[in-house]
């Protein structure tokens, strides 16, 4: 007679009503290795690409005229000497 059972969430269970069993052994395919160095520079590139990205969206941010080269946004609606609020209202 044999018997056969299954491991499920850790406990094992008896399968009835079986009746040939096949096996199959195989080896686990190998797990890639990485070392410090190539995590460094695979790091290292994304965030140069990252900046990249960044200061070329930046540059043409201020190409529109809408931020001066600190990137401060410019108001155009107004004078400088107003208020952000706007000229104050007029009184009845």
């Amino acid at each position: 007679m044999i018997r056969i059972e299954i491991e499920q969430d850790g406990e094992w269970v008896p399968v009835d009503g079986v009746r040939s069993v096949e096996l199959h052994q195989a080896e686990p395919e190998p797990v890639p290795v990485i070392t410090w160095q190539t995590a460094l520079h695979t790091a290292t590139t994304v965030m140069a690409e990252l900046i990249r990205r960044i200061e070329q969206a930046s540059r043409a941010f201020q190409s529109t005229g809408l931020a001066d080269e600190s990137g401060k946004l410019l108001r155009r609606d107004r004078p400088a000497w107003q208020s952000p609020y706007g000229p104050p209202h007029r009184r009845r």
